[in-house]
């Protein structure tokens, strides 16, 4: 049942903006404008010296920007704060999803107790909060305001800007979107960010071309394919896979074998250019469409590379490639994860401590060569939160998502004229998947957790309002 209170337009701008900062905390480079060359330049980071009281510091706009993204949450948790305090009374009734997150805020704010690091693991506290309130209560009061077309809206109108920029990105600077191996990573720090970007939008973008059929949101879609074909990330292909492929037998039941036809397609082209991309475009060698002709005339002999030239000699079809090699230990995941599972054994049922998953190797003392190309993270959702609030903790947290999750897809074949609601089930389904994968469901700072948490609030507040629905029928005797 919707809230009598009046919610102002502009929180659009402030969901809007709190997305674009979460995003572009991945980007690789930063514009800037030399005046004195009269030229825009990109670089890494921009720091500008300070002296307070005699002491010189420095001042990061990376740091700067990665404070700022947590402005706009606080400012949609602050709005149903001041409406209850202008008003005396709670904006939006207590649902049953209140009162199962309470237990795991109570766990984690236990779990700082025998934290391996205390201060981080309240901060992260602060933040799961800090996401609950903007979204369970600011966005969701939005909703209530607008509508839910609204904010789908506003999330498309972010995809048309960061996957222009990545199309952009490819045909201005191609040595920088495709770095090495021929993978595209576009404007973000590496391919994998990329391609989760496409694979959590992709339901979305496909919802609104096939409901509008206007060519801009299908070359929209187009753009996201294309990232997420020549990134070569195959765990978020298989996620993107999943979850788009639910959308459209969902949405188009009698269609269900175009869909599955046209994901097949898809993953087909994925894996050709996974085995032809390493082999064209070996680690030293520059990307560039001149490059193909070279690799398929001479082998890239005359490129000017000076990578493994003895390799080179051999046609390019039979080159060693890196990711076919890596690809049964995911590129170094089964790894982590069996040692994962023998830190899991040392605190089974406290763990060691929320928000210190990236700590965990370094604090059993594992040299940071043997992580560090594939990040400090678990890159497992459901093994990581184990490791940091133990098994009763990851248990209040997933269980209840899991229940909804399953009663949702059951109860989805009843809604298949709600193309909508179908899309933003799909995008948690193929956050659910990739969260195999990756350590992003339960960290708030990242694209993928909010836009994650504002499609499980939109589904939970559609399934709050026909239950608001079904009872007041009841109660009137229809």
């Amino acid at each position: 049942m919707q809230t009598s209170f009046s919610v102002s337009g502009n929180i659009r701008w402030v969901i809007f903006a709190g997305l674009l900062l979460i995003f572009f905390q991945t980007t690789h480079g930063l514009p800037g404008f030399i005046v004195d060359e009269f030229r825009f330049v990109m670089s890494s980071d921009y720091v500008w010296p300070i002296s307070v009281n005699n002491v010189e510091r420095s001042i990061s706009l990376r740091v700067l920007l990665s404070y700022m993204r947590w402005l706009p949450l606080a400012i949609l948790a602050t709005v149903p704060l001041s409406l209850a305090l202008q008003k005396r009374i709670i904006p939006r009734p207590l649902k049953t999803v209140d009162a199962s997150v309470i237990p795991f805020f109570v766990f984690i704010l236990i779990s700082c107790l025998f934290s391996i690091d205390p201060n981080t693991s309240l901060l992260k506290v602060f933040s799961v909060f800090l996401m609950y309130g903007a979204v369970f209560w600011g966005v969701w009061l939005y909703v209530d305001a607008v509508g839910i077309e609204e904010v789908a809206n506003t999330i498309i109108d972010l995809s048309v800007i960061v996957f222009g920029l990545h199309i952009i990105s490819a045909i201005v600077n191609p040595t920088g979107a495709f770095p090495y191996l021929g993978r595209f990573q576009g404007w973000t720090f590496n391919p994998g960010i990329a391609a989760g970007h496409a694979s959590l939008l992709l339901p979305l973008a496909l919802w609104i071309a096939l409901q509008k059929s206007r060519w801009q949101y299908w070359l929209l879609v187009s753009a996201m394919l294309f990232v997420l074909i020549l990134s070569q990330t195959r765990t978020e292909l298989i996620a993107a896979g999943v979850g788009s492929t639910y959308f459209l037998a969902r949405t188009y039941p009698k269609r269900i074998f175009v869909s599955l036809i046209a994901t097949i397609s898809v993953l087909s082209i994925s894996y050709v250019w996974i085995e032809a991309g390493p082999r064209m475009f070996p680690s030293g060698t520059e990307f560039g469409l001149g490059h193909i002709a070279d690799t398929l005339s001479d082998n890239n002999l005359n490129t000017g590379q000076e990578y493994n030239e003895l390799e080179l000699q051999d046609p390019w079809y039979d080159r060693f490639n890196p990711r076919t090699a890596d690809a049964i230990t995911l590129a170094h995941r089964t790894d982590k994860w069996r040692m994962g599972f023998e830190y899991f054994l040392e605190r089974p049922l406290q763990g060691f401590g929320f928000g210190v998953e990236d700590q965990l190797f370094a604090y059993h003392n594992v040299s940071p060569q043997d992580y560090q190309m594939s990040g400090a993270y678990m890159h497992n959702s459901y093994l990581g939160l184990v490791l940091q609030v133990g098994i009763i903790g990851a248990a209040l947290f997933y269980v209840p998502l899991a229940t909804f999750l399953f009663h949702e897809v059951v109860t989805a074949r009843k809604r298949r004229d709600n193309p909508l609601s179908n899309a933003l089930l799909s995008v948690v389904i193929t956050c659910v998947v990739a969260g195999m994968f990756s350590s992003d469901l339960y960290s708030m700072g990242n694209a993928k957790s909010f836009v994650f948490w504002i499609s499980v609030m939109i589904l939970v507040r559609a399934h709050n309002t026909s239950k608001d629905i079904n009872l007041l029928s009841k109660n009137s005797g229809y």
